[in-house]
């Protein structure tokens, strides 16, 4: 473990450091997009005051800019529901936004680097047509392969952006991909899920508790390569405690939903991450519930390896750790692609990197 993790599990330590301490601190602090929720920490604690001036200068200035982008975000959300309404199409709110939306405690130091949402797979295209037809365009270039790409595999539409503002949106109609190993029901999803309505009349809708805490394990751990990182492992953390003491039996019923859901095993990972690196106690009942859903002896090793590279490094930028990174890649879409899929896939994005390079003069042509 190194000091971020520390500080994560027993914020206390603190008190004990010096100039070298914070010196490491701040780089791990900053990579893994948590300087503001460590001065979160820090005041629930009675801590802030022994922090050293210039170093407190960094967390609040990271807090500062996080509460500007959360009010950017919420101000894009009211823009796509506003034209999404026109054809009552619903709109549900993902991952950092739905804890604004929803208040809960990540909202309070939770940063964002674009807006997920979700409608129903039937809305889907309409739902893009209108944001077009809204102002709305491609957010970057892409190319047919790009389209196929998304359209056909993922669960999502290629991310839009308004020319008028700079917050990226990524619309989704599932938590994983049609062609992964872990199918989803999204009417299940959307059956549970609550509806917010804003200050300024935005009905949005956000997953209900378990689901959230599912949704934060699938994405970590069954679509993406782990570049959410530790912040979305403290967010679990952050998540669970809350439910845990808010809702009786909360933590045999998020068991209960996984299996229904068929994300054990994403369950299993993220629980295990937030114990390991981000000081998450829970009841011997819910470890033994979860045990099911463990992979293998030496698969389960070799996943404490990898991800303790990822959300415990020495320091950012070592090279043993772009490797693991560069694993957890190769896996995450060994998860949601066929075997051939998965081959295609990854030689066309190694001709289009060679390609790069060779235009760019790092390669002969």
């Amino acid at each position: 473990m190194n000091l971020l993790n520390e500080v994560l599990a027993r914020p206390s330590v603190i008190t004990h450091w010096g100039a070298r301490e914070w010196n490491a601190f701040l780089p791990l602090a900053r990579n893994a997009r948590l300087l503001g929720r460590c001065r979160a920490l820090f005041a629930a604690h009675d801590l802030a005051d022994g922090v050293p001036q210039r170093v407190d200068d960094h967390l609040r200035g990271a807090l500062t800019q996080t509460h500007y982008v959360q009010g950017q975000a919420r101000r894009e959300l009211r823009h796509v529901a506003r034209c999404l309404a026109r054809e009552g199409i619903q709109l549900m709110a993902l991952k950092g936004l739905a804890y604004l939306v929803a208040g809960l405690p990540p909202s309070g130091w939770r940063n964002l680097s674009d807006i997920d949402l979700m409608v129903r797979r039937a809305d889907i295209e309409r739902a893009e047509q209108l944001l077009h037809t809204c102002g709305w365009v491609a957010s970057g270039e892409h190319d047919t392969y790009d389209e196929h790409y998304y359209r056909d595999w993922m669960h999502e539409v290629p991310p839009l952006r308004h020319p008028a503002r700079a917050v990226e949106v990524d619309v989704h109609h599932n938590l994983s991909p049609p062609v992964s190993r872990t199918q989803i029901d999204a009417d299940k999803l959307w059956d549970a899920a609550s509806e917010y309505t804003d200050e300024f009349g935005t009905r949005v809708f956000v997953l209900e508790s378990a689901d959230l805490l599912l949704h934060n394990a699938i994405h970590l751990f069954m679509n993406d390569e782990l570049r959410g990182g530790l912040r979305d492992v403290v967010d679990f953390r952050d998540l669970y405690e809350h439910f845990d003491a808010a809702e009786a039996g909360f933590a045999e019923r998020l068991v209960a939903r996984a299996t229904e859901l068929g994300c054990g095993r994403a369950l299993y990972y993220a629980a295990r991450a937030a114990q390991r690196f981000a000081g998450l106690r829970t009841a011997t009942e819910f470890d033994q519930a979860l045990s099911r859903f463990a992979p293998s002896a030496p698969a389960a090793a070799l996943m404490d390896r990898l991800t303790a590279a990822v959300f415990a490094p020495r320091r950012p930028g070592m090279k043993r750790d772009a490797l693991a990174v560069q694993a957890l890649f190769i896996r995450s879409h060994w998860i949601r692609m066929p075997p051939l899929m998965l081959i295609r896939h990854l030689a066309h994005k190694a001709f289009l990197s060679r390609r790069q390079r060779v235009a760019e003069g790092d390669l002969p042509g």
